[in-house]
Formats: C-alpha cells, structure tokens, sequence
C-alpha cells in the first residue's frame, strides 16, 4: 500500500525546531513547552560541488 505524501505548510514556530512533533500553518502556537531551536543556522540549502582539483586555467608553477 503506498502512503500518501501530503506536504502541509509547516508553522513558523514549528519550522525552527528539531522535533518532529511538526504543527500545521492554521494552529496559532504562541508557545511551545518541548520547542528545541537548531543549534545552528538552517535558512538556505547550499549543494555546491567543492573544487578539489585546480581547473586547467587556473594552472601555478
């Protein structure tokens, strides 16, 4: 049986927390008892290849 993938829109609060524990949009949640923020910055996903060889320009003697 497959499973369904709805994606809701997750609460602002919610979003900044590690927990799983995910709110929906519509719940007004002014406070939250278990909120455990990230212990780092999570705004922007980077996947940049790092450059591990010198590109043929770039060539130093």
């Amino acid at each position: 049986m497959k499973q369904k993938s709805e994606t809701n829109p997750v609460n602002k609060l919610c979003a900044k927390c590690l927990r799983h524990c995910k709110q929906t949009e519509t719940i007004v949640l002014i406070d939250c008892p278990r909120f455990l923020p990230f212990p780092f910055k999570v705004e922007k996903n980077r996947y940049e290849q790092l450059d591990l060889f010198e590109s043929e320009d770039e060539e130093t003697d």
